[in-house]
Parts: C-alpha cells; sequence; structure tokens
C-alpha cells in the first residue's frame, strides 16, 4: 500500500490521534536514528538503547518480522516507497498497533543507500474505533428489541395471550418464515398502517407454542 505522508499521516498526527515519531535506516550499517515518538512507541527514552535495525525488528510482533523484512528487502534493493500495519511489541510487553510508511530513494550510486520513515502508534484510536462498534452494536440491539417488545404487544392485543405466548408466536412465525425475529417485528409495524395488520396476526394463530 502506497500512502502520500503529506495526506494521510501529518493530519493525523496534527489532530492528536496517536503518538508518532520517524527514523532514519543505514541500509548498509543497519544503524537507525529515532526521534523521541520512535522511542516512545517502544517504551525507551532517547539515550537508553542505541536504535538499530536489529533491535526494531526484535520488538515487532513475530508475526509482522516477515512482512516488514520484505518490506525493507524491497526498498534496499529498487528504492520506493511503502507502508504497512503491524505490531510493536514494547519494552514492557505491551502490544501496540502501528502504522509505518517508510521510503527509499535511488542515490547517484544507482541503488538506495538509507531509508526515511514514519510511524504512528494507532493503538488508542483502534481501542476507540472498536469502543464505538461496541456501542453502535448495542444500539442496534436496543432498537431491534424496542421493535420486537411493540410488535408483541400488538399480537397480545389482538389474540388476547400473555406477553411469554406473544413473543412464542412471532419466534414460531419467525422460524417457519425463516425471518429474522427484528426483521419480521418491523414488517408487522408496517402493516399496521395498512389496516391488515389483524388479519395477518390471526393468520399465526396456528403458531402458538404448545402448552405443557
Amino acid at each position: 500500500m502506497t500512502v502520500e505522508l503529506n495526506t494521510y499521516l501529518f493530519p493525523l498526527v496534527a489532530k492528536g490521534a496517536c503518538p508518532a515519531g520517524t527514523f532514519e535506516l543505514d541500509f548498509c550499517t543497519g544503524r537507525m536514528s529515532w526521534t523521541k515518538g520512535l522511542y516512545d512507541i517502544h517504551g525507551f527514552k532517547p539515550g537508553q538503547v542505541v536504535p538499530t535495525f536489529s533491535l526494531l525488528l526484535t520488538h515487532l510482533h513475530p508475526d509482522d518480522r516477515g512482512p516488514f523484512q520484505t518490506l525493507l528487502t524491497k526498498l534496499s534493493a529498487s528504492g520506493g516507497q511503502a507502508a504497512l500495519l503491524h505490531r510493536v511489541i514494547d519494552s514492557r510487553g505491551r502490544q501496540r498497533q502501528v502504522f509505518s510508511s517508510v521510503q527509499a530513494d535511488v542515490m547517484a550510486s544507482g541503488i538506495p543507500e538509507r531509508a526515511t520513515g514514519f510511524m504512528a502508534d494507532l493503538t488508542r484510536t483502534m481501542h476507540e474505533e472498536t469502543r464505538q462498534a461496541t456501542r453502535d452494536a448495542i444500539n442496534g440491539a436496543l432498537a431491534n428489541n424496542a421493535v420486537i417488545e411493540q410488535a408483541k404487544g400488538f399480537v397480545m392485543t389482538v389474540l388476547t395471550v400473555c406477553p411469554e405466548r406473544a413473543f412464542g408466536i412471532l419466534a414460531c412465525q419467525s422460524q417457519r418464515t425463516n425471518t429474522r425475529l427484528p426483521t419480521l417485528a418491523a414488517s408487522l409495524i408496517e402493516t399496521i398502517s395498512a389496516g391488515n395488520a389483524a388479519e395477518v396476526v390471526k393468520a399465526w394463530s396456528w403458531a402458538e407454542p404448545a402448552q405443557s
């Protein structure tokens, strides 16, 4: 995946969405230079360790080392720009979700001699997205429950049955027609405005659960 740093990454950081930093890598020696953000992502303070490519690989999630090494190998051979999502295990053993973009320019020698890169810690951002997805799912479930309760109340009124039996009738009709219960309930509510919902429900009465 290729990205433009000035159109994607830097606006992300400008909004304070995630910790980030830049780095340089010498392909020949494996030596690196990190900004403070890179030390932070890896759980170190500047000067605490000597940044090298080997150190960076050590802190990559084992499943992500191969893809990252492949990316750097291709760039060291022909230059260009590439990016990937991967995981970093920091000095405290915490796993971080990271986005890295790396660029290698071909020098006068005809081959890339070094790479420059940008690394952003998306852990907090991705957690927020997960929490939002959970909230959306809960809200969706609550909305479904409201529709089902409304349909259940209508069945109770038309067939003069208790709440449990009304729900059982809806559930049986849902299974019989292979229709999700929220969808069936919503369809019933729509027929109320058409004026024939009572007839529809009475036609379901055969589905009333057997009494023990």
